[in-house]
């Protein structure tokens, strides 16, 4: 059954038929990022799949100490076929970084992620997207297709709302945005090798190239006190302000070998 679902997986994989991988493209992804408090680390290691265990990182190379993250990761989807370039779609993972009970390193999605936006203007190319992207979520066996509203411009706007999830930000910009010089460390980048889906289930082996590796990113400011501007960020772990929201204007593609078992504590143990 494992395989079939990773062959229907490949099929739904829109204009790449059966290859082993395909490219993720994605567009203007920010971070939105909370550093661990440690009743907060206790929460999150509670919702850990057996065998796994949470790891302190620099999330950013100009962080000198390591820390516990929860790092919710908006981005645009740019479908690979140009007939689909009309379709505009959102998506959110929520992160954290982990060890499995092989001693891999990875980025585990959890907390029902990943949420991928549902088309908000009607068409028959929209609505078979859409079924693309739901029956997705069914094969890896985790993700909702929910409304989510994602704009990266003068202004970051984010809109959601999902079973123990919502999130309403609408912030400035700042203006010398233009100069971006926030790199992402390279203990994030170890840990980017490998996502785990599906309560550690199953994993991706993900592959950059350049625009990943050299990505600057800048800081949108949290502390706007003008009665327009709104920051709400709501889960079962959190009901406080993000520690850092970090932006990236340009497109990052990935390369994922997708659908791969894992391992259970006791199939490794034997």
């Amino acid at each position: 059954m494992f395989f079939l679902k990773k062959v229907i997986f490949k099929l739904m994989e829109l204009g790449l038929g059966l290859r082993t991988c395909f490219s993720l493209e994605t567009k203007d992804p920010i971070f939105v990022n909370f550093k661990l408090s440690p009743a907060e680390i206790e929460s999150v290691k509670a919702l850990l799949p057996p065998g796994f265990v949470l790891k302190p990182i620099r999330f950013t190379e100009d962080e000198e100490i390591s820390s516990y993250w929860v790092s919710y990761n908006f981005y645009q989807l740019k479908y690979p076929s140009p007939k689909l370039a009309g379709i505009k779609k959102s998506r959110l993972e929520i992160n954290t970084f982990v060890e499995d009970s092989q001693g891999r390193k990875g980025i585990l999605v959890f907390c029902d992620s990943p949420f991928v936006s549902r088309e908000s203007v009607k068409s028959l190319i929209g609505r078979v997207c859409d079924f693309a992207e739901w029956l997705v979520t069914k094969i890896y066996g985790c993700g909702q297709l929910i409304g989510l509203d994602y704009h990266l411009a003068e202004r970051l706007r984010v809109s959601m709302y999902a079973k123990n999830q919502k999130v309403n930000l609408d912030l400035p910009v700042p203006e010398q945005e233009h100069k971006p010089s926030i790199q992402l460390s390279s203990d994030y980048l170890n840990y980017n090798d490998i996502s785990f889906f599906n309560q550690g289930k199953s994993l991706d082996f993900v592959n950059v190239n350049s625009s990943f590796i050299e990505a600057r990113f800048f800081s949108v400011p949290l502390d706007c006190k003008e009665p327009q501007y709104q920051l709400t960020m709501e889960s079962r772990l959190f009901a406080r302000k993000p520690d850092v929201i970090l932006a990236h204007r340009g497109e990052i593609a990935y390369l994922v070998n997708s659908m791969n078992r894992c391992l259970t504590e006791r199939q490794v143990n034997g």
